[in-house]
């Protein structure tokens, strides 16, 4: 850990930094001669986020001339290890953006600035989940833009031919449409099963967590095994392919685009895709749940924006920006639109999703979405890789519901010791 100098700059943050209060300690940086601070910042947006983010940041620095902000894009494949690498060399950007089932691994170095020490977030204008998703041991390291989850996209000419009205709201209906839906080369449902934190668990936890069940040291419970009994049965009735455990979310995406499965789990990130693919009429609803009346608990997705420890003056211009761009509503509004997401910033969400009415079923799961990394911190990104071995050899028939959840007891048991 660094071990800072003294340096009395609060006279100075404060003309420099309107709106943010607390001093710290560190070194001199940016141009201060000039009155220019110049802060860095780390992300993996590319595309229309990266456009966006860049855009924001632009007309932060018209917003505040004295403020430069130098982006920093790195690789999504790599930037787990880049930011590793970056803590273990003493090396961090000023304002760093984490996938929130990473950042407890990460604010477990210590390497990130509690945010609160830094100035007020007013904490009871966001989803609780999106704050817990942004918490590690009991503190706040940080705050997300907007959040998504997944929900179930369905065919809309294929339900017709099959005389299915209205989506399925629960675990048997589903069963039942999805049989109805299966014929020749299509599947009636599909999720990606593949492994990996953005497929198996994540697309599995609606279903999980709805029944009951968890990824903790009482994974073999019996919501766990319900779930695994109902994904098994689908395999069994010819309605979903084993091959799912080998499909990742676009490999789903794209079965869905070319009519070869009725049904799927995905998110609202594939919505402007789908749009422009011709003779493609789809629907979104809410994940079933095991029993009408079953209030569905899905995952929280989304990143998550942090401060590491660099020196005071980096830290409070980051603070800065970082209220700027998630603690206000003009900039969570254009956000939300322009990445297809629901505002962390509730008073704003139902303001995006009447513009944007396909949100709707997303915005109604974030509203009581879980933090995935809630109960599990660290320990999250193992916990998926046992759950999604489970679910994997119980599609695939390479082990019974029960002898899987006996392995993944035993994991469980001896990572969750291995850290005591």
């Amino acid at each position: 850990m660094r071990r800072w100098s003294t340096f009395a700059c609060c006279a100075f943050i404060a003309g420099t930094v309107a709106g943010v209060s607390g001093c710290g300690q560190g070194p001199n940086v940016g141009n201060h001669q000039s009155g220019t601070i110049t802060i860095t910042e780390m992300d993996y947006y590319t595309s229309t986020q990266g456009a966006l983010m860049q855009t924001l940041i632009d007309k932060y620095e018209k917003l505040h001339p004295n403020i430069k902000i130098q982006r920093e894009l790195v690789p999504n494949a790599t930037y787990l290890q880049k930011v590793i690498q970056q803590a273990m060399a003493d090396d961090m950007p000023d304002l760093l953006m984490l996938d929130n089932p990473n950042l407890p691994e990460i604010a477990s170095t210590g390497v990130l600035v509690p945010l609160q020490q830094l100035g007020h977030i007013d904490t009871e204008n966001f989803a609780k989940g999106s704050i817990s998703e942004g918490t590690y041991n009991h503190t706040l390291y940080g705050l997300a833009n907007a959040n998504n989850t997944i929900a179930l996209f369905y065919n809309k000419q294929m339900f017709q031919q099959a005389g299915i009205q209205s989506p399925p709201k629960t675990w048997a209906q589903l069963r039942v449409d999805a049989k109805k839906l299966t014929h020749g080369s299509v599947y009636g449902f599909a999720f990606s099963g593949a492994s990996g934190l953005g497929n198996v668990a994540w697309q599995t936890e609606p279903f999980l967590w709805t029944a009951g069940g968890d990824l903790d040291a009482h994974i073999d419970s019996q919501g766990s095994r319900d779930t695994l009994n109902f994904l098994k049965s689908l395999v069994d009735d010819g309605s979903m392919p084993q091959a799912v455990v080998n499909w990742d979310q676009q490999d789903v995406q794209n079965q869905f685009q070319e009519g070869k499965v009725a049904m799927m789990i995905n998110g609202p990130w594939i919505v402007p895709t789908l749009q422009t693919m011709k003779g493609l009429d789809y629907g979104i609803a809410t994940v079933p749940v095991p029993k009408l009346g079953d209030q569905v608990i899905a995952p929280l997705g989304g990143e998550e924006w942090t401060i590491p420890k660099t020196n005071m003056v980096s830290e409070q211009a980051a603070f800065a920006f970082l209220k700027w761009l998630d603690d206000t509503k003009a900039q969570q509004i254009t956000w939300a639109e322009e990445s297809q997401e629901v505002p962390a910033y509730t008073p704003v969400a139902q303001q995006v999703v009447k513009k944007y009415p396909y949100l709707q079923s997303f915005a109604t799961e974030v509203e009581h979405a879980r933090a995935r990394t809630a109960d599990l911190g660290v320990h999250y990104p193992k916990a998926v890789d046992i759950w999604g071995s489970a679910v994997q050899s119980v599609l695939t028939g390479a082990s019974s519901v029960d002898a899987a959840l006996r392995k993944a007891q035993q994991e469980t048991q001896q990572m969750l010791q291995s850290s005591d």
